[in-house]
């Protein structure tokens, strides 16, 4: 009996040191994270953005709420995850009720948590804006993105310029953490576009590929895996995020399907507005990065200073070709001189 018990009094203490070493490592988030603002500055209020990933996108997104947030006295704090070592979004935002913040940017990433998180923080005081994916079971103050309806017309117009005779196989993939009930959406009026508009001689096989995992990696893996399959190749790839667009602009080039497959971009990073430039993608659907994080923050400010705010607040969408591509990105770069 006795030996039976010293392995069992090792494993407890085993456990209570990884217990004491997890919970010495959350303590320091939360006291970095109270820590983290300018000493030298004084602020009046002070937001969080949890973000999906340290993508350029996301990185756009955040530059701009962070200088619409200065100039209203309000500090933006940073908090992304997703890769492989990264906290969740539910860990990230534990950790901004914990600090007690004043408002928290969010995009959510499907965690059954998460509805449950956004309602103790409102409970708090801590009003809750969501980014790009909403969450429509909380009880979140507005939501900032684009509008799925609008986002399916677009798809289904374009893929109605790139449908030839004969069979056409659509593929639309997209990230594990995309909202299902924006993503459905959008799929079903992309739909019913195309059902209308494609010609007595075209038949549609429209599929959906679900990324498992939210790390680059993942994406390049489930890239290749439809790429490297003669039988899952599609002829117009539609993609519903930054990530796999540019790996898609890869792969096109990597398995010699330049010409051959018809890509349908997100957003507009230097790599995927080089890949229309070039022919790799047909085009690409590019969102008002600014403007959503312009709005982010005014909807945050409207909230705490007035108590209430719109439901919802849209965002521009433009598509770009290799006609036009070139004119946005000079148009861009003027707005940022």
């Amino acid at each position: 009996m006795r030996k039976a018990m010293v392995p069992l009094a090792v494993i407890l203490s085993v456990m209570t040191i990884l217990l004491a070493a997890v919970w010495m490592r959350y303590a320091r988030d939360i006291r970095e994270l109270e820590t983290r603002v300018d000493s030298s500055v004084v602020y009046d209020r002070h937001y969080i953005m949890i973000a999906q990933d340290n993508s350029r996108m996301w990185q756009t997104i955040y530059e701009s709420a962070r200088d619409t947030a200065a100039g209203e006295s309000v500090y933006l704090e940073w908090a992304g995850w997703g890769g492989a070592d990264e906290y969740t979004a539910a860990d990230c935002m534990q950790i901004a009720i914990a600090s007690r913040v004043d408002g928290i940017i969010l995009y959510t990433d499907g965690d059954s948590r998460i509805s449950g998180l956004i309602d103790e923080a409102m409970e708090q005081g801590i009003p809750v804006v969501t980014v790009m994916n909403d969450d429509t079971e909380s009880r979140r103050v507005s939501y900032v993105g684009v509008n799925h309806y609008q986002l399916g017309n677009i798809c289904g117009e374009q893929v109605l310029e790139l449908l030839e005779e004969g069979e056409n196989r659509i593929m639309m993939i997209s990230g594990s953490a995309a909202g299902d009930v924006g993503t459905n959406l959008m799929y079903s009026q992309m739909n019913q576009v195309i059902a209308r508009g494609k010609k007595a001689d075209q038949t549609v096989k429209i599929s959906t590929y679900t990324i498992e995992g939210n790390t680059n990696f993942d994406a390049e893996e489930a890239i290749r895996d439809i790429f490297v399959n003669s039988q899952t190749v599609p002829d117009i790839l539609i993609c519903m995020d930054t990530i796999s667009a540019e790996c898609a602009c890869q792969a096109v080039v990597d398995y010699n399907q330049v010409g051959k497959v018809d890509v349908i971009g997100y957003y507009a990073s230097e790599t995927i507005a080089d890949g229309v430039e070039r022919g790799l993608l047909s085009m690409t659907v590019a969102l008002d990065m600014e403007e959503m994080g312009d709005f982010c923050v005014g909807a945050l400010n409207e909230y705490l200073d007035l108590g209430y705010v719109s439901n919802y607040f849209n965002v521009g969408l433009d598509v770009l070709t290799r006609d036009n591509v070139n004119r946005y990105l000079a148009a861009q770069a003027d707005e940022e001189a």
